[in-house]
């Protein structure tokens, strides 16, 4: 099992320097910080607080299932990260590139992923299917930069990916 667990976390650290380090370019680094924000705290509480406020009830709904969703996927990511204690990889590699430190010590799972993926998989559900391919395509660019900006194992993005999945698709049908 030890082969096993090592025969990861290598191809796990391969995956983060991949991102990290061979896709650095100057020009990525803004784009990835801008990004990146699609799964802050500011935007998961701002969106839906837009969207319950506008006199269209569709929109109020959606805000209100997005804030059902966020909610409970927050709850999970936060109470993961603090019985798991992940270091950042910045933490546990000398060379590992960071744009920025985030307050959060804790790595696993990624709560920006997890954020952007449950709020696309929400807000797919009331618009096209092409809008949709976008709106999911903008939140995997989540999950992609914070393995860029240095503070995510690729682990931690599917993980929080899977969070978020588990939580549209099991857990919020059960209080709509």
């Amino acid at each position: 099992m030890s082969k096993v667990i090592s025969y990861l976390k290598s191809k796990d650290a391969d995956l983060l320097f991949f991102f990290n380090q061979k896709m650095q370019k100057n020009f990525l680094d803004t784009f990835m910080k801008v990004i990146t924000q699609f799964g802050s705290l500011a935007f998961a509480l701002g969106f839906p607080m837009i969207l319950i406020i506008t006199p269209n009830e569709q929109l109020r709904m959606l805000g209100l299932h997005l804030a059902l969703g966020l909610f409970i996927s927050s709850v999970l990511v936060f109470s993961i990260k603090v019985m798991i204690k992940r270091p950042r990889p910045f933490e546990s590699f000398e060379d590992i590139k960071t744009l920025f430190i985030p307050k959060d010590k804790n790595s696993f799972p990624s709560g920006h992923t997890s954020a952007a993926i449950t709020m696309s998989m929400i807000v797919s559900q009331s618009i096209s299917l092409a809008l949709s391919s976008v709106v999911i395509g903008l939140s995997v660019l989540v999950g992609i930069s914070r393995m860029y900006l240095g503070v995510h194992y690729p682990s931690d993005v599917i993980f929080g990916g899977t969070v978020a999945l588990v939580t549209v698709s099991v857990i919020v049908p059960i209080f709509i």
